[in-house]
């Protein structure tokens, strides 16, 4: 997934994206937080997904959705 990608994914599921900067740590560390809505007597769910990058990152974050949305699509 690119930037660009990664940035427009989390703007069509109204996820965010944080970067820590630990002074004391040479390399930071992303952290993409997405919500994957409920369905039915499903619940909603959080997904927090880290990287290295944002695109590691937003990548996690999709891979995990995906999953959820396979799980979704079973129960229909």
């Amino acid at each position: 997934m690119t930037n660009i990608e990664a940035m427009n994914w989390l703007l069509q599921v109204d996820g965010r994206l944080y970067q820590t900067k630990a002074e004391s740590v040479k390399s930071n560390a992303w952290v993409a937080v997405v919500r994957f809505p409920g369905s039915g007597a499903k619940k909603s769910k959080l997904i927090v997904a880290l990287g290295g990058t944002a695109e590691e990152a937003t990548t996690a974050a999709e891979g995990q959705w995906q999953e959820l949305w396979k799980d979704i699509s079973k129960l229909h």
